[in-house]
């Protein structure tokens, strides 16, 4: 772990987040298109600029009639590309919010302080504090501020490298995990879009490399609740939600899971008399090293949705694997996320070697009967596959050995890349809408930003 890593885990103040997450639930419930709801972000916007957090503004839009309003703030780097770590500072209809999300809000705070003091970085850092992650109180929408931010992005969100959102934290009961769940393809309906396995790995590895290491949706079940999350429509989901629908890369992490879930989960009862200092301060920890691991990590592309977290602890040592593409074929030479985050790497003890070309109808990957069979390959070094032929900026990478490429397919979830389905939902944004503000990470919106009442999700 490199020494700035540790300055940063050891930095986060768990009893400073909490005083954020009482001052936000002091407000009394405060949903979406609230009179409460402009006064939260206002707190939002001075604590980030107390931080020492750039360019803060506040991005106002309006969606099914209901306006909201969006708090940015930045911590520059040289070149394009960006990470985004958020959270979101509106609540379900009868609940103050400590816990969802007022405690999300004061880690993020608290985390852009200790970023601040580092005098140079990578990737510029983006923190935004969405408004009406609870729109599904509505009946209209879901995740609609974070719906608005993403579509504000325009072309910038090519060089947007991933995205935490930090969901329902201090939970003394609960234990830091990280939540890749897979929603409805707003694009292709029946199927359905997840998190990258690239983005899982380097999330995962910089949290375990940082000290801090995260779970995988639940310390004791992750076997379970992978194909669960994959399997079932889950009611649980974060902002991330809009990121991953739009073909972006993001996931959300929280402290509560399938086996610990918060008590007090929007009641009445949600105050800061529920949530433990020390359980912020672990999970500040954890959202530290993490988006350490995104600000270093290589970059990638591609939906690759192929990927399964196997080893103990599913986090904690744990390495991700190749889950087997349809039709009988196995996945090409490299597995996904070793110990440097983002980098493919084979997981210990275990060989992923391409399987030998098979003649067509032998059940495997074969070659017209024309051509004459190849040897054995030998595996593939990370890094050594050739790019894709010439296509649009974003489309998903296919890999393999020399001569063949193989499409990654499992059980249907997934596209084939982020750029085009942002791209497709711009598109038809853009001719339900109108033309929206340009309001990316270097420029602020003209007036509020009008998210169309004909949902694309």
């Amino acid at each position: 772990m490199s020494l700035p890593c540790l300055i940063l885990v050891a930095a986060l103040d768990g009893q400073a987040a909490l005083q954020h997450a009482a001052a936000l639930a002091a407000l009394g419930p405060h949903p979406w298109g609230s009179p409460r709801g402009p006064v939260a972000a206002e707190y939002v916007a001075s604590q980030f600029r107390a931080a020492g957090l750039q360019e803060v503004r506040l991005q106002p839009f309006e969606s099914h009639g209901i306006k909201g309003t969006n708090v940015i703030g930045v911590l520059r780097a040289p070149g394009p590309e960006f990470v985004v770590l958020a959270a979101h500072h509106d609540t379900a209809p009868a609940a103050p919010g400590a816990y969802d999300d007022g405690a999300g809000v004061g880690i993020l705070i608290e985390a852009g302080r200790i970023l601040a003091r580092v005098p140079s970085r990578p990737r510029t850092l983006v923190f935004v504090s969405f408004d009406g992650e609870e729109a599904w109180s509505t009946g209209k929408t879901t995740t609609a501020g974070s719906r608005a931010y993403v579509q504000s992005l325009g072309n910038e969100a090519r060089n947007l490298a991933g995205a935490l959102v930090v969901e329902m934290s201090g939970f003394k009961g609960g234990t830091p995990v990280l939540h890749p769940i897979a929603y409805a393809d707003p694009l292709k309906p029946g199927r359905s879009v997840i998190a990258p396995g690239w983005l899982v790995g380097a999330l995962l590895a910089g949290s375990r490399d940082g000290g801090a290491p995260l779970g995988l949706g639940d310390p004791w079940l992750a076997w379970l609740y992978q194909p669960a999350v994959r399997t079932f429509r889950v009611r649980l989901y974060g902002d991330d939600l809009s990121f991953v629908q739009a073909g972006l890369p993001a996931a959300f992490v929280s402290d509560s899971s399938f086996t610990a879930f918060y008590p007090w989960y929007h009641q009445a009862t949600d105050t800061p008399d529920k949530l433990d200092a020390g359980a912020l301060g672990r999970m500040g920890a954890s959202v530290l090293a993490a988006v350490s691991a995104l600000e270093r990590m290589p970059r990638s592309s591609g939906a690759d949705p192929a990927w399964f977290a196997a080893g103990p602890g599913a986090g904690r040592g744990m390495a991700l694997r190749p889950r087997r593409a349809l039709r009988g074929a196995r996945p090409p030479g490299r597995a996904l996320a070793g110990r440097r985050c983002g980098r493919r790497a084979l997981a210990p003890g275990r060989s992923l070697r391409p399987r030998p070309l098979a003649a067509p109808g032998a059940g495997g990957v074969g070659l017209p009967a024309a051509l004459p069979r190849r040897p054995r390959p030998a595996p593939v070094a990370p890094g050594a596959l050739a790019p894709p032929a010439a296509g649009p900026p974003g489309a998903g990478r296919r890999g393999g050995p020399a001569g063949l490429r193989l499409r990654r397919l499992a059980l249907g979830l997934g596209g084939r890349g982020g750029a085009p389905r942002l791209r497709a939902a711009v598109d038809a944004s853009a001719r339900s809408a109108g033309p929206a503000a340009p309001t990316g990470p270097r420029g602020a919106a003209a007036g509020p930003l009008r998210v169309p009442d004909r949902a694309l999700w």
